[in-house]
Order: structure tokens, then sequence, then C-alpha cells
């Protein structure tokens, strides 16, 4: 049996939306990172869209996202 542990971050600026950034790749269940957009509607969590990248992609989105905001 293999057992996966994975990790998430919530960011979640308001009650009806936040992001959630995961360290695996939701699409193919492999190394790689998520990025999601959930929504609150009445009362049900539900994930609205999301993108899946590869760990060299998404550090370097982090890496733009630190340049352009440092």
């Amino acid at each position: 049996m293999t057992i996966e542990i994975t990790n998430q971050v919530r960011i979640q600026p308001h009650s009806d939306y936040w992001f959630t950034v995961e360290d695996t790749h939701l699409d193919v269940g492999g190394e790689g990172f998520t990025i999601s957009y959930w929504e609150n509607e009445s009362g049900q969590e539900k994930r609205v869209s999301h993108i899946c990248l590869p760990k060299e992609e998404a550090f370097a989105v982090a890496d733009a996202i630190q340049k352009l905001a440092p």
C-alpha cells in the first residue's frame, strides 16, 4: 500500500472565496503544483477552477511574481 502525503496552503481573503496551492499535480497525481480557486456556494465548498504545473514551471511563476512585486 502506498500512502501519498501532500501539503496545501489556503489563502482566504474573504469568507466566500479563497485560493489553495498544493504540492501535487492533481491532473496526473504526481510531482508538481496545483493552484485552485474555490467559492462557498450556500455552505458548499466548490473548486471553480485550477491550474496544474510541473515543478520547474511553478518555480518560474513564483520567481516572476517576486520580481513584479518585491
